[in-house]
């Protein structure tokens, strides 16, 4: 049942937050929905499912997973961007949506910083550096070596044209002063097969597709970019312990439309906050490849702005356009 709200309480909170308050006490009263900007089966997908069961159980209505692949990332992001903000359509993504769309298109269909409400961010995917196994080149040290020279004879290839594991090797060959040709792929599994069979030398992607080939031995992991090592692969440099500086990750967080009020935007953080701590969900996460850590943001508007004004200039110095 809903609890009452007074009129002595609507009093001293005014009409606004009587308002929030008479919404947050009943809610939710319906199903939620959890829109994925890509398609079943992924990475962010098989994370997103695992937060909107969660989700689901502690709010006590079903939260329907809903795949809006397409226009890379930017039509669910139309979507959920002009949504009511009322707590029914929740939107798990990462920077491919909410800055490096910004960075190389010349227009898109939301503003990142100003069109959603944060409810939390709930952890990364881990980008690393590989190569194929028997590759004679044995570490990054000697890798950079020999890029350096032979300019432009190496190959690095990433999952795609302005990804994160495209702007990834970007801000890898800018700090190490090197210059790879950029072979981009339509996907990780397509890139990976071509590096296990040797017609690319270098590949940038995410541990959850590298540490399978790695466990099969036809790979070899360079380096991780990020400051700390990740407990996925705890054996294997940073870029950063390396004289690298690069910490570039695929994050991923929760996010509503904008003018959420606040006291469900409070309940919903909350409740995001309990399922990424959970035990049982971390070990979940780790299973997939998924490094969770829940993270509220203070700033959402001068995150997000900050990020996309870096990948920009990472873009424009590397000329990376939308293809």
């Amino acid at each position: 049942m809903k609890r009452t709200i007074s009129a002595a309480a609507c009093a001293a909170a005014g009409l606004m937050g009587c308002t929030s308050l008479a919404l947050a006490d009943g809610y939710p009263e319906k199903s939620l929905q959890l829109v994925v900007p890509f398609p079943p089966g992924g990475a962010s997908d098989v994370v997103a499912r695992i937060i909107g069961g969660e989700l689901e159980s502690r709010l006590g209505k079903p939260v329907v997973i809903m795949n809006r692949p397409g226009g890379g990332t930017t039509i669910a992001g139309k979507e959920v961007a002009r949504a009511a903000p009322d707590g029914y359509t929740l939107f798990f993504s990462s920077n491919s949506t909410f800055t490096l769309p910004a960075a190389v298109k010349e227009s898109v269909p939301y503003d990142a910083a100003k069109d959603f409400e944060p409810i939390g961010q709930v952890g990364k995917i881990t980008l690393v550096l590989v190569t194929y196994k028997d590759n004679p080149v044995k570490d990054l040290a000697a890798l950079i070596a020999e890029a350096r020279a032979n300019p432009d004879k190496l190959s690095l290839a990433s999952f795609g044209v302005a990804t994160v594991s495209h702007f990834a090797g970007e801000l890898f060959k800018s700090s190490a002063g090197i210059k790879m040709v950029h072979l981009p792929y339509k996907g990780s599994a397509p890139a990976m097969n071509d590096l296990i069979g040797k017609h690319i030398q270098y590949h940038v992607d995410t541990v959850i597709a590298a540490k399978p080939q790695l466990e099969a031995g036809t790979v070899r992991v360079l380096a991780v970019f990020s400051s700390k090592r990740t407990p996925l692969l705890p054996d294997v440099p940073t870029l950063t312990e390396l004289g690298y500086p690069i910490d570039f990750a695929s994050w991923g967080a929760v996010v509503t439309p904008k003018g959420l009020p606040s006291a469900v935007r409070d309940r919903l953080t909350a409740t995001l906050e309990e399922t990424i701590n959970n035990p049982a969900v971390i070990e979940r996460f780790t299973k997939v490849g998924f490094e969770p850590g829940f993270m509220r943001y203070s700033d959402w508007t001068g995150a997000i702005t900050k990020e996309t004004a870096d990948m920009k200039d990472v873009a424009q110095k590397a000329g990376i356009k939308e293809e």
